[in-house]
Formats: structure tokens, C-alpha cells, sequence
């Protein structure tokens, strides 16, 4: 397990593409546009999130949410970073109006928003932070949240923490809905 970390983490970047292209498409999650007008984007969502894993398949499964707008949540996540502050339900979408209005939507920019916005509301910012991380990547743990913020980009980042689908799937789960 170990070398297979190792390798992904030390692989240089050109050599390793190939390899996630064909694990992504093996689990119909390629797109032809990461080939051509997202080749950057691809590269660097590969660069970023390949710190974490340990094997190729790693890509397709806990890499999913950056490639699909169709990916789970871990129980772990919602449990331990949205069930834990109920004001969540509705800080993380008025936190998605905050940055839908931040342009450009950078690292940098993204940062300064929701610091700011955590400081108006009266919350911790690593509240913030680690909803948002679930809310966009479904995960408890991952690269730091304002590369995912980047790398996923404004649209699909505030639609995600627009999103109920975790307070919905906890609440069927539970037999509330």
C-alpha cells in the first residue's frame, strides 16, 4: 500500500494523467473536455487531491466529487462537521450568496469571504471550512478547502452548499422526511 502512495504522490504529473484518465474512464467518469479545453484544470485537480491517496482507484471513488457532480457523503463527515451545528443548514447556503458575489473567485478571494462572513456570523471559520469541505466533496478530510474551492469553481461550489442533500439523506435515514 505504501509504494502505491508513494508512487502516486512522486509519479511526475505528465506520466501519471494517462493512468487517472483510464482509471476515470473505467468508471465513466472521463470527459473528452479534460483532454482538450480542461487539460489545466484536470492537471490540476490531479495534483491537488493525488497527496491523499493511495491507489489509482482512489481517483474514482474519493476523488469522485471533482470529477461528478454525482458522489456520496461519508457518514463520518456529516456527522462530525453538519449535524454538529444546526445553524449550518442555513449558514452554508447564505455563505454560497457571499461567495457567488466575489469576483474574481480565487484561492485568495474565496479565503477573504468566508472569513469575513464567519466573523459577521459569530462562528469559527474552521466551522465553515470543514462544512463546506463536505458539502462540496461529500468528505470529512481533503486538500485545503480554498484549492477545492478553486479548482471546483464558483458555480458548482455554490450550488453544493446550496444543496440539502445531506440534512435530506440524514433525515430519510433517520425516517423524518
Amino acid at each position: 500500500m505504501w509504494m502505491d502512495a508513494e508512487y502516486i504522490r512522486t509519479t511526475p504529473l505528465e506520466e501519471l494523467l494517462p493512468m487517472v484518465k483510464a482509471e476515470l474512464r473505467a468508471n465513466k467518469l472521463w470527459r473528452e473536455e479534460y483532454e482538450e479545453d480542461e487539460l489545466e484544470w484536470f492537471a490540476k485537480t490531479v495534483d491537488l487531491i493525488r497527496q491523499r491517496f493511495h491507489t489509482l482507484k482512489d481517483f474514482s471513488s474519493q476523488g469522485r466529487a471533482y470529477f461528478s457532480d454525482d458522489f456520496d457523503f461519508e457518514a463520518t463527515a456529516i456527522n462530525k462537521h453538519l449535524k454538529k451545528e444546526p445553524r449550518l443548514k442555513e449558514l452554508l447556503p447564505a455563505l454560497a450568496d457571499r461567495l457567488e458575489e466575489t469576483d474574481p473567485f480565487t484561492h485568495d478571494t474565496a479565503e477573504a469571504a468566508l472569513r469575513q462572513f464567519a466573523e459577521e456570523q459569530g462562528v469559527k471559520s474552521d466551522l465553515l471550512i470543514n462544512g463546506s469541505r463536505t458539502m462540496l466533496t461529500g468528505q470529512a478530510v481533503g486538500p485545503s478547502m480554498f484549492e477545492v474551492f478553486a479548482i471546483l469553481g464558483k458555480d458548482r461550489s455554490v450550488t453544493r452548499l446550496r444543496s440539502g442533500v445531506p440534512w435530506f439523506d440524514v433525515m430519510n435515514a433517520l425516517g423524518d422526511v
